[in-house]
């Protein structure tokens, strides 16, 4: 099972995409166990986390979702098990902070709202989960 933090700049607003993020919550904890963390703003001491870190950014690595299914152990293995995701806010974030992370990874190279970026990596992270565990969901 895999020991997923995500750390998100700003609280999902009450409506549709907080709904969807929180039914895949429940879902992925078939495979993982979820801490999301909310904060104001990042900064060096927030990026710095034990682990594999991930930051969510357009420029990124961009992979199909069965690489990301298979990037998942060999990142959580590196990490020590653990993996941190990291969203920025609507503002994007300072680049000096890519010195402090482990991989920058594009979800697309379109930008997406933060709220959007977070549901749409609860479900990759989902989709990964059904790939490794063979079961039918990603056709």
């Amino acid at each position: 099972m895999f020991r997923i933090k995500i750390i998100q700049v700003g609280k999902m607003k009450k409506g549709p995409l907080k709904e969807i993020g929180d039914e895949l919550i429940k879902r992925l904890g078939l495979f993982a166990k979820i801490q999301v963390i909310v904060v104001k703003e990042l900064n060096e001491d927030i990026v710095k986390q034990d682990g594999f870190t991930l930051m969510l950014s357009e420029d990124g690595k961009t992979m199909d979702s069965i690489a990301f299914a298979n990037a998942l152990p060999r990142w959580s293995e590196q990490g020590q098990k653990e993996l941190t995701f990291i969203i920025a806010g609507p503002f994007g974030f300072d680049r000096a902070l890519l010195a402090h992370i482990d991989q920058s990874l594009s979800l697309s190279p379109m930008t997406f709202p933060h709220e959007m970026a977070y549901v749409i990596l609860l479900e990759q992270l989902y989709r990964a989960g059904t790939i490794l565990a063979g079961k039918t969901y990603h056709y």
